[in-house]
C-alpha cells in the first residue's frame, strides 16, 4: 500500500484516557470510528519523551538507537546534558538506528517534522520544525529557510521560547497545528510528523486525571481536528495517532543527590549547581541515572551505592549495568551515556536532581511523572491508526511501541529491515 501518511503524537497521553468517560475528544473517537485502535502501548524504559519518540520512528528499543534518556551526564565533561531541549546534539549525533523518515527519504518520499524530538539538523527531513525549549536554540538550529518562510507567514517565532516552557506550552501547541496544516497545504509530504506536548505539561504539573489534564486533552484533541480539516488529500491520508508514554500521581520527591553530598561523594557550587564529583545522580523523572566518575573505583563504590539506595524511601528498584540488557539499555562500553547504576521510583514519587537542604525526601513540585517501566499501571500509550487499507472501527490487542515504525513504513509502500516491532497487521484492512 502507498499513500500520504500523518504520524501525530500527543505527549503523554495514556491508554487509559481512551475509556474515561470524563475525556472529550471528538476529533479522535470521529477517527476512531473509521480506523483502529490498540488496547494499549508497551512502550520502552525509561518510558520519557525521547528514549520513546526515537523507538516509535526507528522501531528497535535504546539499546539500539542510543537514545538512553531525556536527561544524561556527560563523562567528559561531568556536566548534565538535558537532551529534550536539543541544544547540544544534532539527529546525527543522537539516533544509532535509521529512521522511518530515513527511509522513506531514502526512497525518494517528501517528508517533514513539525516538533518532533530528536531531530535537530535531520538530513533527511525536507522541512523541520524541531522540538527545542530555548528561544536562543530556536533562532540559531532551526534551518534557514523554515524560518524564513515562517517569520514571512506573520508566524510569532520571537515567542517559540516563551511558549516552550511548561506552562504555556498550549500556546505553542496551537502553533503547531497551524504550522503542520501550512506545511501538509504547500509543501505536500509523503510523510509528515507532529508533537503536541500539552497534554504531557498539564499532568506534570496538574496531576494525571485532573481537570486541567481534561482540558489540555480536549484541547489538543480540537487543534488535531483543525489539523484534519486543513490536510489538502484527507481521503487518501493515512493518519496515525501515538502517545509516547503514560502517567502516574506524585505525592513525594526523592532527592538521591542529598544522600550522595551527604555521603561526601557530590559537591555543590556556590550557585547552587553540582559539580563534577564522585558520583551523581540525573533525572529523568520516574527512572534515574546514577554516575560513578572515577573508573578504577567505579565497580566497588557501584556496589556499595547500589546497596544503599535500595533502601531509600522512595526508590522502588536498583538495578546495575547486569541487568541492562534485560531492559534494553545498552552497556556502559557501548554507549557511556547510560549511568553505573539505574533506578526507578517507587510508586507516589518522583526522581529529582536537587542536591540543596537536608531532606532526601519532600513534597512534590510536579504532581505527575512517567519514566517507570512499561509494565506499571497507567503507563501503557495510546495508538490508533485510520484511513485507507486500515481496517475500521477495531479494536486490537495491545501492541509495542517498536512496532509503529514498520506499519508507518508500509503505508508508505516501504519496508524497515533489522527492527524489532513487527508490521500490525491486524489492523490491515
Amino acid at each position: 500500500m502507498t499513500a500520504r501518511t500523518l504520524v501525530i503524537s500527543i505527549d503523554g497521553f495514556a491508554a487509559f484516557y481512551w475509556a474515561d468517560p470524563v475525556v472529550r475528544a471528538p476529533s479522535l473517537r470521529r477517527l476512531a470510528e473509521t480506523g483502529t485502535t490498540a488496547a494499549g502501548v508497551e512502550v520502552v524504559f525509561p518510558s520519557t519523551t525521547w528514549p520513546t519518540h526515537v523507538s516509535l520512528v526507528t522501531g528497535v528499543r535504546p539499546d539500539r538507537h542510543g537514545v538512553v534518556g531525556n536527561s544524561i551526564l556527560n563523562r567528559v565533561t561531568g556536566q548534565a546534558e538535558h537532551l529534550t531541549g536539543d541544544p547540544v546534539y544534532d539527529a546525527a549525533d543522537l539516533l544509532r538506528a535509521p529512521t522511518v523518515y530515513d527511509v522513506a527519504h531514502a526512497a525518494g518520499r517528501r517528508t517533514a517534522a513539525v516538533d518532533w524530538p530528536a531531530s535537530r539538523r535531520a538530513a533527511s527531513l525536507d522541512f523541520n520544525l524541531p522540538f527545542f525549549k530555548d528561544q536562543r536554540v530556536f533562532e540559531t538550529q532551526t534551518a534557514p529557510a523554515v524560518w524564513a518562510e515562517l517569520g514571512a507567514l506573520g508566524y510569532p517565532l520571537d515567542r517559540q521560547g516563551e511558549w516552550a516552557l511548561l506552562p504555556k506550552r498550549f500556546m505553542k501547541d496551537a502553533m503547531v497545528a497551524d504550522v503542520a496544516a501550512h506545511v501538509a497545504r504547500r509543501h505536500r509530504p509523503d510523510l509528515l510528523l507532529v508533537h503536541f506536548l500539552c497534554v504531557d505539561s498539564h499532568q506534570h504539573l496538574y496531576g494525571p486525571r485532573s481537570p486541567e489534564a481534561y482540558w489540555a486533552i480536549e484541547y489538543v484533541d480540537a487543534c488535531i481536528g483543525r489539523l484534519l480539516a486543513a490536510l489538502p488529500e484527507r481521503d487518501s491520508t493515512v493518519v496515525y495517532v501515538v502517545s509516547d508514554h503514560g502517567f502516574m500521581p506524585v505525592e513525594r520527591e526523592a532527592r538521591v543527590n542529598v544522600r550522595l553530598r551527604r555521603r561526601g561523594l557530590l559537591r555543590v557550587g556556590a550557585n547552587g549547581q553540582v559539580q563534577p564529583s564522585a558520583a551523581r545522580l540525573v533525572s529523568n523523572l520516574g527512572a534515574a541515572w546514577v554516575y560513578v566518575s572515577d573508573r578504577r573505583d567505579a565497580p566497588a563504590l557501584t556496589r556499595d551505592l547500589a546497596g544503599e539506595l535500595k533502601g531509600m524511601d522512595g526508590i522502588a528498584h536498583v538495578w546495575t549495568e547486569a541487568d541492562y540488557a534485560a531492559l534494553g539499555l545498552p552497556k556502559i562500553a557501548d554507549n557511556p551515556w547510560v549511568g553505573d547504576l539505574l533506578l526507578e521510583a517507587a510508586p507516589g514519587y518522583n526522581l529529582v536532581d536537587d542536591a540543596d537542604g537536608d531532606e532526601v525526601a519532600a513534597p512534590p513540585r510536579y504532581l505527575g511523572t512517567h519514566g517507570q517501566r512499561p509494565e506499571h499501571p497507567g503507563n501503557a500509550a495510546f495508538f490508533l491508526v485510520a484511513g485507507p487499507g486500515i481496517r475500521k472501527a477495531a479494536t486490537i490487542p495491545a501492541i509495542r511501541s517498536r512496532d509503529v515504525a514498520p506499519t508507518i513504513a508500509h503505508t508508505l509502500g516501504l519496508r524497515m529491515d533489522g527492527v524489532e516491532g513487527r508490521l500490525l497487521t491486524e489492523a490491515l484492512d
